[in-house]
């Protein structure tokens, strides 16, 4: 099943995370928050800056605009670095649809609350659906590449878990799931 899915974070792992999700056959919207970036993948159909010689699937729309990446999104990523997950997410808040199941992507702690990533996202997306973190020893050439990888998704509902799991996993994408 095909679904639109809004992916914040236009580096090498958002970008790879786009793409495979892409080439598992979902609408994907790619936000970058340079909008030269957003415009030079747009032209040459690659993230010259973060992963060069990467083709973005056809399926990959990449944007400046919040507002267009989230429009009518059933799962949003966040992959931008720790740093600045909370000020983007802040700023995403106006665009994620309600109760849409959130994925955070970015590992690390904030560095002055010492919360995670997942808490920091529940503190600027209250009204949010469940989230999943996803993790693992993976490199993002490499699932860009459609190169054999694993990530564990974990996350307190485990039908979103699931769900998460279910629309991202592909012959190249192995997850594990976990409540941890």
């Amino acid at each position: 099943m095909t679904h639109r899915i809004g992916v914040i974070g236009s580096g090498s792992w958002g970008t790879a995370l786009a793409i495979h999700l892409s080439h598992t056959g979902h609408d994907v919207r790619l936000w970058a928050r340079d909008a030269a970036l957003a415009a030079d993948m747009s032209s040459s159909r690659q993230n010259r800056t973060y992963l060069p010689g990467v083709m973005l699937p056809a399926g990959l729309s990449p944007t400046a605009n919040m507002g267009a990446a989230l429009d009518g999104a059933q799962f949003v990523v966040i992959a931008v670095p720790s740093h600045g997950v909370r000020d983007v997410t802040r700023l995403a808040r106006a665009h994620v649809p309600a109760a849409c199941a959130i994925v955070s992507a970015t590992k690390g702690l904030e560095e002055v609350s010492m919360l995670r990533m997942s808490q920091v996202i529940r503190q600027e997306l209250p009204a949010a659906g469940d989230i999943v973190v996803v993790s693992g020893p993976s490199f993002a050439s490499e699932l860009a590449r459609q190169l054999p990888t694993a990530l564990v998704a974990a996350g307190d509902s485990a039908a979103i878990v699931a769900s998460v799991m279910s629309h991202f996993r592909s012959p190249a994408l192995r997850l594990y799931g976990s409540s941890d």
